[in-house]
């Protein structure tokens, strides 16, 4: 497991994170469910720690979250695990389109990154196309867009 260096919780320190979509995520309907990847870096080289903020996940058109998702530390240079993979239980909404949790995205320095995936599935009678209205919100952070591609059934 990592060792982590705990600064003091500075509130509203999540506004010096960086959060980016990893990948787009690809699923047809009626296929297994896939990964909507993303992840945080530091844009300083102190450590950073909001304390627990709420993640706000909004799935891209066609997309709804199952609940299930996962986190781990990684070397921000080789984005080699540094941590054991722990498992959190979101809470959904609208029908599985909304997915919050809540979590404290610290980092003891700008050479480690966070790493999530939250599970989804492309909904029962989705449009194949590609989507850009998905967004995560990281507390105080900017918000993020996702994006995401429905695929025709015969393409799973």
């Amino acid at each position: 497991m990592a060792t982590q260096i705990q600064a003091p919780v500075e509130p509203g320190s999540e506004s010096k994170l960086y959060v980016l979509q990893q990948g787009i995520v690809e699923d047809a309907p009626g296929g297994v469910p896939a990964h909507l990847s993303f992840g945080i870096l530091s844009t300083v080289p102190n450590p950073v720690n909001p304390g627990d903020v709420t993640f706000a996940l909004k799935a891209p058109t066609g997309f709804a979250f199952t609940g299930w998702l996962s986190w781990s530390y990684h070397d921000a240079n080789t984005l080699q695990a540094k941590g054991n993979l722990s498992t959190i239980q979101g809470t959904l909404g609208d029908g599985g389109r909304t997915l919050t949790f809540t979590h404290n995205p610290s980092l003891s320095t700008n050479q480690e990154a966070l790493g999530y995936a939250a599970q989804v599935t492309a909904v029962d009678g989705a449009t194949p196309g590609r989507y850009t209205d998905g967004q995560l919100k990281v507390g105080a952070a900017n918000p993020v867009k996702l994006k995401g591609r429905v695929l025709d059934p015969d393409e799973d």
